[in-house]
């Protein structure tokens, strides 16, 4: 098998274990570290169907035996667009809130692999200086508004777990061992929902490093307006308001004050996993990150298995 082959093969393998099939032009976009233009791709795919070495149903690739998930994803769609529609209403509630930049859906709805039960994961950055008022206002809000994920409230909850500065837009540092394909694929696969200052386009040159995996799925996304939430109205004015009151040393006092607060509870609530060296829990000035069940390394093993498992195949 020539190196497009395998590169497709690695790509549908990863996305395998999430049971999900692509389409050609999402095998194209997210090709495991390969370069190739769409008709050579298309090519490539269709001869590996020929050949037996991948499936294709309803216009989805997959690995053999697996053309079920195909109808997994077909079911998703309408899943999908129910989360995007209440991740923007999230997005439209706390658009209001000063020194708020950005609001990524990321995980299993950004992948098209979220199940009906599935909460939405949000990515959101925060303007440096001021991550913990900011933080704190954001889940004030949309608790108020039992928008937010909460213990036994899952499906269709905002899942507030990580937040990033504008200054920490490099991901490299709680990435794991190479290759950490889902971080890869996760910042690649970035849904702006609320993204008025293009900070996707400063986190893809931030993270370039991600270009060694996903040599093409680093380009410009193109937002479906029923879903991009902009800055306008009555919010817009509030925001500047707030921002003009808390940008010099009483911002810095409520900001050192709501760090107090929230800090006494995240010492108590993430004591077990909390590590300098663990990237699962991260507390700082810069970034909040509460991944206890990091799965990413399991993942990793289970996209090696597959791949290794269709190598002695063939």
């Amino acid at each position: 098998m020539n190196t497009l082959g395998t590169a497709i093969i690695k790509t549908l393998a990863y996305f395998d274990v999430f049971q999900t099939p692509l389409t050609s032009e999402e095998v194209h976009s997210l090709l495991w570290k390969e370069t190739a233009p769409f008709s050579q791709v298309k090519a490539g795919l269709d001869m590996l169907v020929e050949e037996s070495k991948i499936e294709i149903k309803e216009g989805f690739f997959v690995l053999p035996g697996r053309t079920k998930i195909v109808d997994r994803r077909q079911m998703a769609i309408p899943l999908i667009d129910t989360k995007l529609k209440i991740a923007s209403k999230a997005a439209k509630r706390i658009r209001w809130i000063p020194f708020f930049e950005a609001m990524f859906v990321c995980n299993t709805v950004a992948s098209a692999s979220a199940s009906e039960d599935s909460d939405i994961d949000v990515f959101i950055v925060i303007r440096q200086g001021r991550l913990w008022i900011t933080r704190l206002l954001i889940t004030l809000t949309l608790s108020l508004y039992r928008m937010r994920r909460h213990k036994e409230h899952v499906a269709n909850k905002i899942c507030l777990s990580f937040y990033v500065t504008d200054a920490h837009l490099n991901l490299s540092d709680v990435t794991i061992d190479e290759p950490d394909i889902y971080m890869a694929y996760w910042i690649a696969q970035l849904i702006p929902i609320y993204d008025p200052k293009n900070i996707r386009a400063k986190i893809l040159k931030e993270n370039s490093w991600v270009k060694t995996y996903i040599p093409q799925g680093m380009g410009a996304y193109r937002m479906h307006p029923a879903f991009r939430v902009e800055d306008r109205g009555v919010g817009k004015k509030i925001r500047y308001m707030f921002e003009t009151m808390w940008k010099s040393g009483y911002g810095d006092l409520i900001e050192k004050q709501a760090k107090q607060v929230q800090e006494k509870k995240m010492s108590i609530n993430y004591a077990s996993v909390k590590d300098e060296q663990d990237t699962r829990v991260v507390i700082d000035d810069t970034m909040l990150k509460f991944h206890e069940n990091d799965r990413r390394a399991q993942y990793r093993d289970e996209w090696r298995k597959t791949v290794q498992h269709i190598s002695t195949q063939q």
